[in-house]
């Protein structure tokens, strides 16, 4: 068995490198599974950040094709699924690869032998809603229409004959209800008796105490240490940098940061500048593109439409190939985006998070030398801001412990795995992963409900926010400056995926305190504009029947869109108030 892993190991290698020599701590980790394969269902890797774990789920993949049935390959991000699949392309033919999310439907209910996919639409199809049957089973569960509960067992079946990847798996530890799905995700797996690999950088000790506390010897954790890439490490170790830790307040933020990135310049010309929150980062970038540097920025954040985001990625490779760039983004660089930096500013957040951000500081071979801005806002009294036990979208414990180790421990290696692992480790507790053990089987009683599986699946789906793994329930949003010119009375002039390329995901506890302005719904296979009963909102942010009488209204009257008042570009995304 390890010999036939190894024989599509050097098959990526050579597709995707040329035959290039090869990590050897991929070679250990190949060499392992293929060892336990026959025992262990479930194998954790650990390897730090730009050591191309990719390989494995490639080699994974291509032996689930050629040895036994086939293979989903997870990812947190739709960046990164895109990122992947163009190398993907280079492996096997685009009759058995394929991609599933919103809006590429190529690999319904994930049927093709090699289908990357999200986290979200994974989770879907395990628990038999999958995107191509959610309108219709919801439809059935309001009392809208009778008929068919969708192919549930088909779905189940698809995911169960599967083995599984996911990549980036710590992000599925950030919160209460992606950890229960993650979980519940690893029992059922052993219950089917598949193969699922889990694959992180960053990997808590208390995260993996928690793993083997719930699936026993079943598990099999495979760590990097040094011994393994003895040159890696070198490498690793001569890049040469200094980390600061500011506190800055509200009003002196911006001016501050600018400062920095143009006292360095002439030292440092690839600059990342990382936010924790979108407003912020649009409202630096405006600064930015203000002065001189301006013709070298780029904004990155999660309210771009698909297409903007697409076009972001292309301007930011031509940007790196001229190697003078300055990028302001929040957390979504950190995973997904192929960039490197001398310059790294970034706000305090947990440690997991400021780990995978300086995956994109000094990220490849012969960059050696960089600074590290790491900074945090005050209050008044000069405290770690704090609202309701956050800082601004992250735990303000965990951003606190983040912020006290570093300011104790100055010379953290980010690069070495044996200097931030203990960062990780002070930072993470068992508590800090808590597992809601009646969820997890609640997710798991989904699959033994014979009869109406789709049906016990959604009714736990809006109890949960409509998300498995996500906190926040996303709604598609466009503003009245995207629509101008492409409507004729109440008819739009548009079909329904020319409209979900210019729509932007925006978190309904948003939505429901700006109040769209109207609706775009689908009648008779068109688009039309309709007034919207603002009825629907009231409370909607106070409890999850809320979110069911909005996602019941999205279904029942066929909502494409919310239309709300602010401003979209493609250059700042979607602008909402005084932002």
């Amino acid at each position: 068995m390890s010999r036939k892993l190894t024989s599509y190991l050097l098959e990526v290698t050579e597709k995707w490198y040329g035959g290039a020599k090869g990590r050897p701590f991929i070679d250990h980790v190949i060499d392992i599974m293929g060892e336990k394969w026959d025992k262990d269902h479930i194998f954790v890797v650990e390897a730090p950040t730009g050591y191309g774990k990719s390989t494995i789920s490639a080699t994974i993949a291509l032996y689930s094709l050629y040895e036994e049935f086939k293979a989903i390959v997870a990812f947190p991000l739709r960046t990164l699924l895109e990122d992947q699949y163009s190398k993907f392309r280079r492996l096997v033919k685009s009759d058995v690869l394929g991609k599933r999310y919103m809006h590429a439907p190529d690999s319904p209910y994930l049927i093709k032998p090699i289908t990357l996919t999200t986290v979200d639409t994974l989770s879907l199809t395990l628990f038999g809603i999958p995107p191509e049957d959610l309108e219709k089973v919801i439809r059935y569960w309001t009392g809208t229409s009778r008929g068919s509960l969708g192919h549930y067992l088909f779905s189940w079946a698809s995911v169960a004959l599967s083995n599984i990847i996911l990549d980036e798996a710590h992000l599925l530890a950030d919160s209460t209800k992606s950890l229960n799905f993650l979980i519940a995700l690893m029992k059922t797996s052993l219950d089917n008796g598949q193969k699922l690999i889990l694959m992180s950088a960053t990997i808590p000790e208390a995260l993996k105490r928690v793993f083997s506390n719930q699936l026993g010897t079943n598990l099999h954790l495979i760590s990097f240490d040094k011994s393994y890439d003895e040159e890696f490490i070198r490498e690793r170790e001569s890049k040469r940098y200094k980390i600061t830790v500011e506190r800055l307040h509200k009003d002196e933020k911006y001016e501050v940061i600018l400062s920095w990135i143009k006292d360095l310049w002439k030292e440092f010309k690839k600059v990342i500048v990382v936010f924790n929150t979108a407003k912020d980062a649009i409202a630096f970038y405006s600064l930015l593109r203000s002065t001189e540097l301006g013709e070298h920025t780029l904004l990155l954040h999660s309210r771009f439409s698909e297409e903007d985001r697409s076009r972001k990625i292309r301007f930011l490779r031509k940007k790196i190939e001229e190697g003078k760039y300055i990028v302001v983004s929040t957390q979504v660089i950190e995973a997904g985006v192929d960039v490197s930096s001398d310059l790294f500013i970034t706000e305090a957040a947990p440690a997991n998070s400021i780990v995978q951000r300086l995956g994109r500081f000094l990220r490849y071979k012969g960059e050696t030398e960089g600074k590290v801005y790491i900074w945090y806002e005050v209050d008044m009294t000069g405290e770690l801001s704090r609202r309701k036990d956050m800082y601004k979208v992250y735990s303000w414990d965990l951003t606190r412990r983040t912020i006290d180790y570093l300011l104790k421990e100055r010379n953290v290696d980010f690069h070495v795995p044996k200097s931030y692992k203990p960062f990780l480790d002070y930072v993470y507790a068992e508590k800090d992963f808590n597992v809601d053990e009646d969820w997890v089987n609640e997710l798991r009683r989904i699959l033994i409900s014979l009869e109406q599986g789709s049906l016990v699946a959604i009714e736990k789906f809006f109890k949960m926010e409509a998300s498995f793994v996500r906190e926040g329930y996303l709604v598609p949003v466009i503003t009245p400056d995207l629509i101008e010119g492409k409507i004729n009375g109440e008819k739009m002039l548009l079909n329904v995926n020319e409209l979900s390329r210019l729509t932007v995901p925006l978190n309904l506890d948003i939505l429901t305190k700006i109040k769209p302005l109207g609706e775009i719904v689908i009648e008779d296979g068109e688009l039309r504009m309709k007034d919207i009963d603002l009825s629907v909102f009231e409370n909607a942010h106070k409890g999850k029947s809320n979110i069911y009488k909005i996602t019941r209204h999205l279904v029942k009257e066929r909502v494409a869109a919310f239309l709300v008042n602010g401003n979209y570009s493609e250059e700042r995304g979607l602008i909402i108030g005084n932002e």
